[in-house]
């Protein structure tokens, strides 16, 4: 894909370019001291950004602070949520502080369209039901995004929540749970159904214990379990879904 976005990249980082005294030369911002390089990889579908130091003449070699899927059917939009990571990426680089912004209370939490029970929207609903501490990361979410990018919130903000339910949480808790994700992998549509599986996938990752418990969890779900015992090794391999749930090792 021709990286036609980036100049709405760009666009979400001029206040950290401006305060860091950056200047642009082709894909490459430089001021005395840092190099940083934005690119897209076309083969991985990614967006990078990546930092090097410079020593008078020479430049160093460039390690990578950032990374963003971006394939596409994405638009300026989605590109203006990549240039706001990379502004927040660049400020932890260059240690500038970037002012709090308050939760906007005007934001709307998800609700459950009038006939409409099955889909991504109605799955949030449901994660901000039995998770409540993250209603508020959601409108946090949304006024830093201006947009809803579920896979990263989820991947952020949900899946360290999952490994807390599984590794401390009690039986009745699982249980209500699964009663949630248990509907959705019934009725919901495809996209809400493999972000189930993800999702369980991702809390599962490098945790033997976590693995158990959802596998106790799904016990008398057999097609359920299925799904989810041949999802682990695909989501192991599969680099874009690994950036978008794993934030950390955990």
């Amino acid at each position: 894909m021709e990286n036609k976005y980036f100049d709405s990249v760009l666009a979400e980082m001029q206040e950290v370019i401006k305060e860091a005294n950056l200047k642009l030369d082709g894909n490459i911002l430089k001021n005395d001291t840092k190099s940083v390089k934005i690119e897209y990889n076309d083969e991985k579908q990614l967006y990078t950004i990546a930092v090097a130091d410079i020593d008078g003449d020479t430049v160093g070699d460039y390690k990578q602070i950032s990374a963003w899927l971006f394939d596409d059917s994405q638009t300026a939009k989605d590109a203006a949520a990549v240039g706001i990571d990379f502004a927040d990426a660049l400020r932890k680089e260059f240690g500038i502080a970037k002012q709090k912004r308050a939760v906007n209370n005007l934001i709307d939490l998800p609700t459950a369209q009038k006939g409409i029970d099955n889909n991504i929207n109605a799955l949030t609903k449901k994660m901000l039901d039995i998770f409540p501490a993250l209603k508020d990361e959601y409108k946090a979410h949304v006024a830093h995004y201006g947009n809803f990018l579920y896979l990263n919130f989820f991947g952020e903000h949900l899946v360290p929540r999952l490994v807390r339910l599984f590794e401390e949480g009690t039986t009745k808790q699982i249980k209500k749970f699964y009663n949630t994700i248990a509907d959705f992998y019934v009725q919901g549509d495809n996209d809400t159904i493999n972000t189930i599986i993800a999702l369980l996938a991702a809390a599962a990752y490098k945790n033997d214990n976590v693995t158990a418990k959802i596998r106790e969890m799904l016990s008398g779900d057999k097609h359920f379990l299925n799904s989810f015992n041949m999802f682990l090794p695909t989501f192991a391999k599969n680099k874009k879904l690994m950036a978008a749930l794993i934030k950390k090792e955990m």
